[in-house]
């Protein structure tokens, strides 16, 4: 009988252990893991790669509670050479904003953001000059309730571009756009969207918004999701996760919000089932960025989804 018991103690031990090995084993399911990066405090901002295009990418930010303007300053720290934070960046990319730049004030009324920086702004490298402010521009509107930005060194508005002297619109937003192609023939009747990509940096796939100008008059939504769906995108490294099935079958927009409804290949992705909510995401922000449309609402054959 204690041979039998003894027996019993082991088979149910080794049993146990295998249970916990095939546990330990199982990949951790995606949209877990995205749930857990959701709820940790981040700040998302935009960062040259190799190529001096912008990426999305998130950096470790305080309490999300924070007050707004500390949270700018966390944004700017993140996005200047060499400060505290640009330890913490991933190696592939690289801050923007010139070394040793100080945010001397901050003011915040009606959605306006107004920034003041020291002179060290204006060291920018005459080619990233124009990426300074779609960076700015682009991380510190992450921001929900900062719509628009005004920059300001050593108390004077920044009207102009420190090198080339191109202007500045006073007020700046996402209409400014951002990782700016040129597809146009002539400078009339010239139209602008901006279409979010992907990618991949370290087995992590990171937004990449591209603002793409051209004359081409045809339905901005439409033009949307076909490029989404094209396999032709100017950068060789940019992926889109939206199935080239996929059917745009009708959409209605009311006001500041918009129905989609598409056919079921909406929901198919050639990478992977778990990439479905960065193809939403790709769509949405390509709407929100290029009509200016806040609320969007997604459907398959008429159900919301």
């Amino acid at each position: 009988m204690l041979k039998k018991a003894i027996k019993k103690r082991i088979i149910i031990t080794f049993m146990t252990l295998f249970i916990i090995l095939i546990i330990y084993l199982i990949p951790v399911n995606k949209n877990y893991e995205k749930t857990i990066t959701l709820n940790k405090n981040v700040n998302y901002v935009y960062l040259l790669n190799n190529k001096n295009m912008l990426i999305r990418a998130n950096v470790i930010g305080s309490n999300s509670n924070q007050d707004i303007l500390n949270k700018v300053k966390e944004i700017v720290d993140s996005l200047t050479v060499n400060s505290k934070t640009s330890n913490y960046i991933n190696d592939k990319l690289k801050p923007i904003i010139p070394e040793n730049t100080k945010v001397l004030d901050l003011s915040l009324n009606d959605n306006i953001l107004k920034i003041n920086f020291s002179k060290e702004l204006l060291n920018i490298n005459e080619k990233l000059e124009e990426k300074l402010i779609e960076s700015l521009v682009y991380s510190i509107t992450e921001i929900d309730r900062i719509k628009n930005l005004m920059i300001f060194v050593d108390g004077n508005s920044l009207t102009k571009l420190p090198h080339s002297n191109k202007s500045l619109p006073i007020l700046l937003n996402r209409d400014y756009g951002i990782n700016k192609v040129y597809d146009i023939t002539t400078i009339s009747n010239t139209s602008k969207y901006t279409i979010y990509y992907y990618t991949n940096i370290e087995e992590n796939y990171n937004a990449v918004p591209v603002t793409i100008f051209t004359n081409n008059s045809d339905d901005k939504i439409e033009v949307i999701i076909k490029n989404l769906k094209s396999s032709n995108i100017y950068q060789s490294d940019l992926v889109s996760f939206l199935s080239t099935n996929t059917k745009l079958l009708d959409y209605e927009i009311k006001e500041n919000k918009i129905k989609l409804n598409f056919n079921q290949y909406l929901l198919d992705t050639f990478y992977d089932d778990s990439l479905i909510e960065e193809v939403k995401y790709a769509i949405s922000n390509s709407i929100k960025d290029s009509l200016g449309i806040n609320e969007i609402d997604m459907l398959v054959n008429g159900k919301k989804i």
